[in-house]
C-alpha cells in the first residue's frame, strides 16, 4: 500500500537515486547498470540503496510512488470526475520529463506495468464517492470489477499519452477521460 507521507530525506535519495538511475541509462542498458554506479552517481551509500530498494528494479517503483503520493495528496476535497481527471494528469505533466525518459530509456510499457499496482489506491477512492445505500443493493464484487475495468483503461491510456511525449494538453486529456469514463460503449442504449 502506498505510505501517506514520506520523510523529506528518504523522498531526495529516491529522487537522487533515479536521477542517477536515468543518467546511467543513457549510457548503457539496465542489465548491465550496477549498484556500485549507481550509488557514485547519485552520491549515497551502499547501505543506503539497501535500506532503501531490494533492487534496481525497485528504484523506479519507489520514483513512481512519490508521483502517487503527490496525486492523492492533490485528491483531497476533489469530488467531481473531472477534477479528479485534471489532478491526475497534472500531477503526471510535472514529472513529464522523468515519466518521458523512463518509457525510451527504461521500458515502454513501465507506466501500465507500474500504475497497475496502485488498483487498490484508486478502487478505495471511488469506493468513498459510492453512497453505501447503492454498494448494498450490488453484489459486492461488481463495484470493485467496474472499477478495476475503467483505471485499467485510464492505465493504458496514461501509458500511451507519455509514449506520446504528453503532447495532448492535461486539460483534453482529463476532459476525454472523464467523457470515456462516464460512456458505456458496450451496453444497450436506450433513446
Amino acid at each position: 500500500m502506498l505510505p501517506k507521507k514520506l520523510n523529506p530525506q528518504v523522498r531526495r535519495t529516491h529522487e537522487w537515486t533515479f536521477e542517477a538511475l536515468i543518467l546511467l541509462l543513457q549510457e548503457k542498458e539496465f542489465d548491465k547498470i550496477t549498484i556500485k554506479e549507481i550509488t557514485n552517481k547519485a552520491g549515497i551509500a551502499r547501505q543506503t540503496f539497501y535500506r532503501n530498494y531490494s533492487d534496481k528494479d525497485d528504484i523506479v517503483q519507489k520514483y513512481i510512488d512519490i508521483i502517487f503520493m503527490d496525486f492523492v495528496k492533490q485528491l483531497d476535497g476533489k469530488k467531481n470526475s473531472l477534477d479528479m481527471c485534471l489532478c491526475y494528469f497534472k500531477t503526471l505533466k510535472n514529472y513529464q520529463p522523468s515519466l518521458i525518459e523512463l518509457t525510451q530509456l527504461y521500458d515502454s510499457e513501465v507506466i501500465y506495468k507500474m500504475f497497475s499496482r496502485y488498483l487498490d489506491v484508486f478502487i478505495s477512492f471511488l469506493k468513498q464517492k459510492e453512497s453505501t445505500e447503492k454498494l448494498h443493493q450490488q453484489p459486492k464484487y461488481l463495484k470493485r470489477y467496474q472499477i478495476m475495468y475503467q483505471v485499467g483503461g485510464a492505465i493504458f491510456i496514461t501509458s500511451e499519452w507519455v509514449k506520446e511525449k504528453m503532447v495532448i494538453s492535461v486539460e483534453e486529456m482529463a476532459r476525454m477521460l472523464e467523457f470515456i469514463s462516464s460512456s458505456n460503449y458496450f451496453g444497450d442504449r436506450k433513446s
